[in-house]
């Protein structure tokens, strides 16, 4: 097994650690592996994950298409993506919790477009859809890609339908209508020398585990210093507070700013085994 550095630009020679932004990263052999902000996979656009609250489309964060050890979901299944509504602090608008819970809507629903967009993105739902909530509230979709969905054109949001005059009723919360970041090519290039690849992370040095700055070797504080503030495949991860329960070998590490992602300058811990999905800032 191998773990894996993330690195964001449009040329191999020129990738940083975050999108736009000016740290480098050096990935030899580094290849493209998907996208982040922007647009979505070829899911369909009724299928666009929705906010629960607000209904608004949620931002797709990522899509990332996963080593042949990472597909942990079926070997079919060969590339997630990630989207974020970040709508803990959004009003909530009535009948959108409901009807993405697959509650047939009234007529009066069904004649408002707007929430007959949300009741025909419940009917059209992915069928390898996760619903994911961090530790706030805010409401996360992870979904599992086939091949063919992979390589099929991106797509665009639903068109904004939002009625007229209701302000920010309809606009809190983030959003693919209002706050999609810029859409950047994203590649995977190979971790060396983390001693933690292939291990699961534990607090208590369980399998071997060794914490990041839980050693003062030269050498693995050189290797911890490379590595902080990266997203990555595998190997040892840093959260900004205590370390997640549950976390297997697989687990996807995603740092605040990737995609649009609005962690409060932390970072979010995805395991691809366990479903386990933690937050932190």
């Amino acid at each position: 097994m191998k773990a894996y550095e993330l690195g964001f630009g449009e040329s191999a020679d020129e990738l940083t650690a975050l999108p736009g932004k000016p740290i480098e990263t050096d990935l030899p052999g580094a290849r493209v592996a998907g996208w982040c902000g922007g647009r979505a996979p070829g899911i369909g656009t009724a299928a666009w994950p929705r906010s629960p609250v607000t209904g608004l489309p949620m931002i797709h964060v990522i899509t990332l298409g996963l080593p042949e050890e990472y597909r942990r979901k079926g070997e079919d299944l060969v590339a997630l993506s990630l989207f974020q509504a970040d709508d803990h602090v959004a009003t909530a608008v009535e009948g959108v919790a409901e009807l993405l819970g697959s509650t047939a809507p009234t007529a009066g629903q069904a004649a408002d477009p707007f929430l007959a967009a949300v009741a025909a993105t419940a009917a059209a739902r992915h069928p390898q859809q996760r619903d994911l909530e961090d530790l706030i509230g805010g409401a996360h979709a992870l979904l599992w890609l086939t091949a063919e969905e992979f390589a099929a054109p991106r797509i665009a949001p639903p068109a904004d339908i939002r009625p007229a005059g209701l302000g920010d009723h309809y606009r809190r919360g983030q959003n693919a209508w209002d706050d999609s970041a810029p859409e950047t090519t994203v590649w995977l290039g190979e971790r060396t020398g983390d001693p933690n690849t292939g291990i699961a992370p534990s607090e208590d040095g369980a399998g071997g585990y060794v914490a990041a700055w839980s050693s003062d070797d030269e050498q693995l504080e050189a290797f911890w210093s490379s590595v902080e503030g990266t997203s990555h495949l595998g190997g040892t991860i840093m959260p900004c507070q205590g370390m997640p329960e549950g976390l297997t070998p697989y687990v996807f590490e995603l740092e605040d700013g990737v995609g649009g992602l609005n962690l409060g300058g932390g970072n979010a811990q995805i395991d691809l085994e366990s479903d386990v999905f933690d937050w932190a800032q």
